[in-house]
């Protein structure tokens, strides 16, 4: 269901943990909709009769705003908004499916073949030569290496930034041990050991989005500055560099919280070709302002703001009005779990597994499904999302349902008590401050009702609203400043999109600081397994860990409700706007949903 938000979008905070956020009148598509693969070679659509088909207005975010356009991810730049947007100007290395597949039919991803060998310990990466940069250049195995070069030197720990994609398919873990081209068309992976070849393709390979080296590689023999002037880029689409691309868009001009746009490459190699020739997304502050847009039939296709879905009726005549399918994403907050880092030292309170439950206990999910999502949300218990039905999830999980007064006994059980109604163990009082994303009425209200029930269990909770973008640097770049967030929404599997948890849930970059040996031992049987039968065998008790365990706490996973202009045809289900071409016969921005709560 969407919310004010405007654009679904993720955030990487400073465990590196990569979530979606926000609910959306209209939802960008990435993480969940990938490093790169919510582009691929576009689809044409189908306009009809009345509808310009040379450009084309779209409603932007609230509140929200690409902060990198280069296809390098940092740890305080990921978000599928800015993924969405590379992903229309840069064509991934390979394209993950929505069936959960490599696609290498030609026109998708850049590599036509990965073949492992040695077993499983080499990885040849073959290129479909059909690729060229827009000044004429092909796509070329150097291009693969570069690229794979300046990923791996960011996670350094004494990189300039980090890699948002770190610890996913073992990126910066020592797992891949060398990246070399044999021609103009072959690359080479080396790993150091034996490795799922579905988990390391989909987590590891997955994430390489190749630029030109030709145009990117200003300091060959120095990585550290290559690596400065790439974080110049990222505020700064106009650089030429931008102008030499393989997807089927450029940047074109931009006002920061006004609008920006997308250009057709008109030197695209990929087929069909683009046919609508410019893009233009607007900023917008609220879901009211949305709401007002579309009654008045000012964007082709816009999310119904959650709280104006009864409303809905409002616009016959003016959009078709459908729901979206639910992406393989699931919804949480984070809690701030280093006592050392963490607001007032609550961490050491967070990082105790009973508070942990006790809260998770206070969440009422049938309630914000009911209320707040109109029934349009399936409850989330574990980390691997129960819909859409797929082989993965375990539905024998351990399931930590509303109940705050069980959670309230549960806290006393462990040596909490009253005084003055919150509970407090040895000085430390269970009351803190929650960062929740602003901008939507429907978080708000959820927040809310969750502050209420936690203060049955003796939980006080202050709220504090703030801009996502806010939200993702308070997080990332202040540790002490805070104790918990959500930015409304959680997680979608890419660039992970095999869901072992692997850069999202084990050290080092597991969200909130938690630790345990347990979980990263289950994580790497998960990344291990060479058969279906095992891979699913480690899932499942990674899963069950998680659902006991809640390291994070876990909320409704929602889809949304699209308006769309009667005259757009071509506009499935599956539709994802920022793809544009991408309004689909054949959508192919993966498993990632066009649409988050």
């Amino acid at each position: 269901m969407n919310d004010e938000r405007g654009f679904r979008l993720t955030m990487k905070s400073r465990f590196r943990g990569w979530a979606v956020a926000g609910v959306g009148a209209l939802a960008m598509v990435l993480a969940g909709c990938g490093a790169g693969n919510a582009a691929g070679s576009s689809a044409s659509s189908s306009i009809a009769p009345g509808l310009n088909t040379k450009s084309i207005t779209l409603v932007g975010a609230v509140q929200a705003e690409p902060n990198n356009w280069t296809p390098f991810y940092s740890t305080s730049t990921c978000s599928t908004l800015n993924a969405s947007v590379f992903g229309l100007a840069y064509v991934p290395l390979v394209w993950i499916s929505k069936t959960d597949a490599i696609n290498y039919a030609s026109g998708y991803g850049l590599a036509q073949s990965i073949t492992p060998s040695n077993n499983n310990t080499v990885w040849t990466i073959k290129l479909n030569p059909m690729w060229h940069w827009s000044n004429g250049n092909p796509v070329t195995a150097q291009d693969v290496v570069f690229t794979w070069d300046v990923l791996n030197a960011s996670t350094a720990s004494n990189a300039p930034w980090t890699t948002c994609g770190i610890g996913i398919g073992g990126m910066g873990g020592g797992v891949v041990t060398s990246v070399t081209a044999q021609g103009q068309d072959t690359v080479v992976m080396k790993t150091s050991a034996p490795e799922g070849p579905t988990w390391f393709e989909h987590n590891l390979i997955a994430q390489i989005v190749p630029v030109p080296k030709s145009i990117w590689d200003k300091y060959p023999t120095n990585m550290t500055q290559e690596l400065k002037y790439i974080e110049t880029l990222w505020a700064t689409p106009s650089s030429p560099v931008f102008n030499v691309v393989d997807g089927p868009y450029h940047y074109g001009p931009m006002v920061q919280s006004e609008y920006w746009t997308l250009l057709a490459n008109s030197k695209f190699s990929g087929l069909p070709k683009p046919s609508i020739q410019k893009i233009v997304f607007t900023y917008n502050t609220s879901g009211a302002n949305i709401w007002a847009g579309m009654r008045k039939g000012q964007f082709a296709t816009a999310g119904v703001p959650s709280s104006y879905y009864p409303d809905r009726s409002q616009l016959k005549g003016i959009y078709n009005v459908s729901t979206a399918p639910y992406g393989f994403c699931f919804n949480y907050m984070v809690l701030n779990q280093d006592p050392t880092a963490s607001m007032n030292g609550i961490g050491a309170a967070f990082s105790q597994t009973a508070v942990r439950q006790a809260m998770q206990m206070g969440i009422d999910q049938p309630a914000i499904i009911k209320d707040f999502y109109h029934g349009l949300a399936v409850p989330t218990y574990s980390p691997v999302p129960s819909v859409p039905k797929n082989a993965y999830y375990d539905p024998n999980i351990t399931k930590l349902s509303f109940n705050p007064a069980a959670g309230k006994k549960l806290l006393i059980a462990n040596g909490w008590h009253e005084v003055n109604g919150v509970m407090t163990k040895n000085g430390q009082s269970l009351s803190f401050q929650w960062l929740v994303v602003s901008g939507s009425t429907t978080i708000s209200n959820i927040a809310q009702l969750i502050k209420s029930n936690w203060a049955q269990e003796g939980i006080s909770v202050t709220i504090k609203e703030l801009p996502f973008n806010q939200i993702l640097t308070d997080t990332a770049t202040n540790n002490k400043n805070w104790a918990a967030a959500w930015w409304g929404g959680g997680w979608c599997y890419e660039p992970d999109y095999y869901p072992s948890g692997d850069g999202l849930f084990n050290q080092p970059a597991f969200d909130g600081g938690y630790n345990s040996k347990t979980l990263d031992h289950l994580i790497t049987l998960s990344t291990q397994a060479t058969t279906p039968s095992s891979a699913q065998a480690a899932l499942d008790k990674y899963q069950e860990f998680l659902a006991k365990n809640v390291p994070v706490l876990f909320l409704p996973t929602a889809t949304t409700v699209q308006g769309i202009k009667p005259g757009l045809t071509g506009v499935n289900n599956g539709f994802n706007p920022i793809t544009v071409e991408s309004w689909l016969n054949d959508w192919r921005v993966g498993k990632a949903p066009p649409f988050m709560p």
